[in-house]
């Protein structure tokens, strides 16, 4: 090994060097379908960017969806269009090195959650974040449900969703628990 190597992880304007190379680490979650992967790794490559490792934590799935960490070269100036790119092909990227840019929480609802439009709900939730799964206990009509949202959302929006919440508690009369 030479002894240049270093390791930075701090913040999204620090960068791995390795062998004097710098490389940034991007956290990818990918959805779990035959083709995902390359569908990811096609556009870095096509903009230049060198692509140093790519580990696929398939034992970390969940819900549907598979954690994957790419190694690529410092993009410069590009690194904003890549994750652009990616970020318009529906893929999400939980870290750019070691900054978290989403997160995937759940919120559970307990009240009338049917009755009151939960369509309502989750489009007010999706100004700000994304909800990609819903589950729904209704054991009787007339009586209260539950149901288990999970919401993708970036980390600097997590102030004004529970604003949301609260103003949607209180419209509504629900119970909203946090998994943060």
């Amino acid at each position: 090994m030479k002894n240049n190597k270093k390791q930075k992880y701090n913040n999204f304007n620090k960068t791995l060097y390795y062998y004097g190379e710098n490389m940034i680490t991007l956290d990818l979650e990918l959805k779990d379908i035959p083709g995902e992967l390359i569908r990811a790794l096609t556009p870095i490559s096509n903009m230049g960017v060198n692509i140093f490792s790519v580990i696929h934590l398939r034992e970390k799935k969940t819900d549907g969806r598979v954690p994957v960490r790419v190694v690529i070269s410092d993009a410069g100036n590009r690194l904003n269009e890549v994750i652009n790119k990616l970020e318009e092909m529906d893929i999400i990227i939980t870290k750019v090195n070691e900054t978290t840019r989403k997160t995937d929480i759940d919120i559970v609802v307990v009240g009338h959650v049917v009755d009151t439009d939960v369509r309502d709900t989750i489009d007010r939730l999706n100004k700000y974040g994304l909800v990609v799964d819903l589950d729904l206990s209704m054991p009787d009509p007339f009586k209260e449900s539950s149901a288990r949202m999970k919401v993708i959302i970036e980390t600097d929006k997590l102030d004004d969703l529970c604003k949301e919440l609260d103003k949607i508690s209180e419209e509504k009369n629900l119970l909203f628990i946090k998994s943060f």
